[in-house]
Order: C-alpha cells, then structure tokens, then sequence
C-alpha cells in the first residue's frame, strides 16, 4: 500500500517538475480520442466509421506517453521528441495489446453476462462475480505492462504480460490502491475536463512507471540504490 500511495505521490511531484513538456504530450494524447467523442454527433453512420479509423492513433498514443513518463520516472533526460519515437517504435506492438486487450474483456463480459442471466444453480453467481473480479485484475494488470516492457532486455510483449501479471499478483494491495486513486483521478479528471486535456494520462503513466520500479526493487530485481523518488 505505501508503495502505491508513494508512486502517486512522486507521480504529482514529477508531473509538476516537467510540466511543460508533459501537458504538450498529454494534449496530443488527448486529440488521438477526439473522434470517440464526435461519434455521438454523427451516429452510427458511414462517417461514424471514418471517426472510427481515426482512432488508430490512440493505442500508440498510450504507448508514446508510458515512454515518456518512463525516462521521467528514471529521472533522465526528456523531451516531447520521445512521445514521437516511441509512437512510432510501439505502434504495432501496442496495437496488438489493444486488440488483445479487446478479446480478453469481450470474453469475460460475455461470461459475466452468461451466468448473470441464470436463477440456478447457486454457484452462477459466484461464477459471474469470479468473472468481474478477473476483469478488474485484467485491466489494472495493463497499468504494468509498457513500464514493463520497457524495462525488460528484450522488448517482448508476451513476456511483459506475465511480468505485469506477476507484479500484480504478487502485490496484489498495492495494484488495488494504485489503481483505485487512478480510478479517482480518471473520475475528477472526466468531470472537469481541463486536466483530462492536460494532465491524465502523465500522471497515470508516471505512476505506473514509479510503482514498476519499486515493485522490481522489492522483489530483489533491481538495486535499491536505484528506487525512485
């Protein structure tokens, strides 16, 4: 838990020490889901799929910012220049996470719904709630995966995936805080929108990077002379 609350904390701090390169690179992260939000304008229409396809840019845009906030969370050199390189050099590996990302939740949601349908047996119930709970695992899971992956010698997405997996399984409290004062940063951020625009994404990226290395620490994977903060 310390750790969790100690990464968002140092998340806030670095966010307001490079704040003017990271608002620019949340901004362009933000424009990548503009054409979520003019599909309500247009419908399901043949113009609802070109805004459809304009969303192409958002799985790398994510990647771009975890890179980003990764040489922020090591305390290193940064400029917008990096959200570029890692747009491009992640853009297919990150559109595989997404679509990964696509199957694993559509099956799960679709379990979930199956056995919610169900009266009897008495065991539907617990089958649906054991799928909720994998479903929230699943996606605080991919808080670890790109800091992961960029940590790792070999740039493997697969491998990232179990690593991310281990790490929140293994700190199974500290994932669930981290995740839970994200989950409030999204809400405020939602509701007010300006920091959405400028801020969101940086912090969640920062703390997901800050929480990776001290997690790798405490397992014995890194130095301590090298946690963070």
């Amino acid at each position: 838990m310390g750790i969790a609350v100690r990464a968002f904390w140092v998340a806030l701090k670095d966010y307001y020490e490079e704040m003017f390169k990271l608002v620019g690179a949340n901004l362009l992260w933000a424009a990548s889901l503009l054409p979520l939000g003019a599909l309500p304008l247009v419908g399901w229409s043949p113009l609802a799929l070109l805004f459809l396809a304009l969303l192409i840019a958002f799985p790398p845009a994510t990647a771009a910012m975890f890179c980003l906030t990764n040489r922020i969370a090591h305390h290193r050199a940064a400029d917008l220049g990096l959200f570029f390189a890692g747009f491009r050099k992640h853009f297919f590996r990150s559109w595989l996470l997404a679509l990964l990302n696509v199957v694993v939740l559509a099956m799960l949601w679709a379990n979930a719904s199956f056995y919610g349908q169900m009266l009897q047996p008495p065991w539907a119930a617990l089958v649906q709630g054991l799928c909720v709970g994998l479903t929230v695992m699943w996606c605080l899971i991919q808080l670890y995966v790109f800091p992961m992956l960029l940590e790792q010698e070999e740039p493997r997405l697969l491998l990232a995936l179990r690593n991310a997996a281990f790490l929140a399984f293994a700190s199974p409290i500290t994932t669930l805080v981290l995740g839970a004062l994200l989950a409030v940063s999204v809400v405020l951020s939602a509701a007010l929108a300006l920091p959405f625009a400028v801020a969101l994404m940086a912090i969640v990226g920062l703390a997901a990077n800050e929480a990776v290395l001290a997690l790798l620490v405490r397992f014995g994977i890194r130095q301590p002379e090298e946690e963070f903060g």
